[in-house]
């Protein structure tokens, strides 16, 4: 079978089994993050103002923006065709360059565990992979200019697409072609251009970046982590599989160094190593130094899959070089590791096999639960038409809530303690998590406040004993003004 077929026939099997990823999901990854990101891209048809959205990133709502008008089943069809399509530019990548079994590079991606386990979402990391890929892409098929562009809106996907452009700023010095910094440089101006003209802040990108704010103001504490953290948890990030021929494509890497003839057998290698390496390590000390809002995120590491995915296929490659010929190696061998790494894709992330049809893949959030009885219970009550004040996003798509207008809803943390603006006969949904932890409102404070009344509780369904009032609910009415 040659490549092309062999390609077509892997793009099918695993878009098959996303397809089961996706009917046996009853709940989506990233947390509150999903829901923050879907609100956003969904309401900037209303709001264009959040088109310039820094925390959700310009070019993440621009082209998910249509797509969230249909619900956030239709987001999570977008992130899989996102991986899918990710893998596809990979393989082609490769074949193109007459890379062997490049067909792998497919369910390398897409089964790599940080990727699968963060492909029912709606979160910025499944596009980002993808135009990673495409970048890739282009450059492994000597479209430089377009690769380098291309590279340059990264940023605009997620903030560490500036790392990303960092890796290649390096290689463009090392190749000489001194007239790509032009191109590295072009989707920063455009978007600075645009974002002055809507906000009329010269140094927009500066200036309405939220992690450089939070770094600024000092408003946020996201910790610090030991600096061994994700190398620690690279089992789980990578899996065993693919991390054993990352670590024989990282060996091919520093061979290069002396013996140039590795680089023909293993093309752009060094792009690939130092794309990787440079953002693997600026999330490292950016944790280690609790800056910029990090919380040492895993899930951050989905970005550079695609790396993972082709310096597995090179460190494959290598392995069947220097390994005896015996019959139907290349066969055996490939379903082998091909079984291995799909195997540790479902194990890594605890989800449930295809032919495990009544099994939850994604299981539904067990913190909506209760949250789902405040919106029954305030449907009962005729009070949904009201001002709703709460510290959940999800619990907006449940109200069919616009967070963006103060007469529909509006989070908790914007109650000012000291000058209660809040006007009378608003609803406040306080519970024992978002509420305390991201609101900043203590319970004693609505309870002790004369202008507000407990109207409904609704206790924990469970009481860890380390938290035991984490999913209690009160809900209040404002009284007086």
């Amino acid at each position: 079978m040659n490549q092309n077929k062999t390609i077509g026939f892997a793009f099918f099997i695993v878009s098959f089994l996303l397809g089961f990823l996706f009917l046996q999901s009853q709940g989506i990854e990233g947390g509150q993050d999903s829901w923050q990101h879907f609100l956003i891209s969904k309401y900037a048809i209303k709001y264009p103002e959040l088109l310039l959205d820094q925390w959700n990133k310009p070019v993440f709502t621009w082209l998910t923006v249509f797509v969230c008008q249909l619900g956030m089943k239709s987001m999570i069809l977008f992130n899989i065709s996102c991986s899918l399509l990710s893998g596809l530019l990979l393989s082609l990548a490769l074949k193109n360059n007459r890379i062997n079994n490049a067909w792998l590079a497919i369910p390398f991606l897409t089964f790599c565990p940080i990727m699968f386990g963060n492909t029912i979402s709606c979160l910025t990391e499944p596009l980002n992979v993808l135009l990673l890929s495409l970048v890739l892409y282009l450059w492994y098929s000597k479209h430089l200019k377009a690769a380098v562009a291309l590279a340059s809106i990264l940023p605009f996907v997620r903030t560490e697409g500036f790392v990303i452009c960092g890796a290649i700023f390096f290689i463009i010095l090392y190749k000489k072609e001194y007239k790509l910094l032009f191109w590295l440089l072009i989707g920063s101006v455009i978007m600075n251009i645009a974002g002055f003209a809507v906000t009329g802040k010269p140094f927009w990108i500066i200036t309405e970046n939220p992690y450089l704010k939070f770094e600024q103001e000092g408003q946020f504490d996201p910790g610090t982590g030991e600096l061994l953290y994700y190398i620690k948890q690279a089992r789980a990030l990578f899996g065993l599989p693919l991390l054993i021929l990352f670590i024989t494509a990282n060996l091919i890497g520093i061979f290069s160094i002396w013996n140039k003839d590795i680089l023909k057998k293993y093309p752009h290698i060094g792009l690939v190593l130092l794309i990787f390496w440079f953002y693997f390590m600026a999330h490292t000390m950016i944790y280690y130094l609790g800056i910029l809002g990090s919380h040492g995120l895993v899930r951050v590491m989905a970005v550079v899959a695609p790396c993972m995915a082709i310096l597995a296929v090179y460190g494959l490659n290598f392995i069947y070089n220097v390994l005896p010929d015996f019959k139907f190696k290349t066969i055996l061998l490939n379903g082998i590791i091909l079984l291995a790494v799909c195997h540790v894709g479902y194990k890594e992330n605890n989800y449930a096999k295809p032919y495990h049809l009544n099994e939850a893949t994604v299981k539904k959030d067990v913190s909506l639960t209760n949250f789902e009885l405040a919106t029954e219970w305030l449907q009962q009550k005729n009070l949904l038409s009201r001002t709703i004040i709460h510290q959940l996003p999800a619990f907006n798509v449940l109200m069919n809530k616009d967070p963006y207008d103060p007469k529909s809803s509006y989070y908790i943390w914007s109650i000012n303690k000291p000058d209660d603006w809040a006007e009378k006969g608003v609803i406040v949904v306080w519970d024992g998590f978002y509420s305390t932890r991201e609101g900043n409102m203590p319970l004693e404070w609505l309870i002790k406040n004369p202008n507000y009344k407990l109207i409904h509780s609704i206790e924990g369904f469970e009481r860890p004993a380390n938290y035991p009032t984490i999913y209690d609910i009160r809900i209040f009415e404002k009284i007086n003004k």
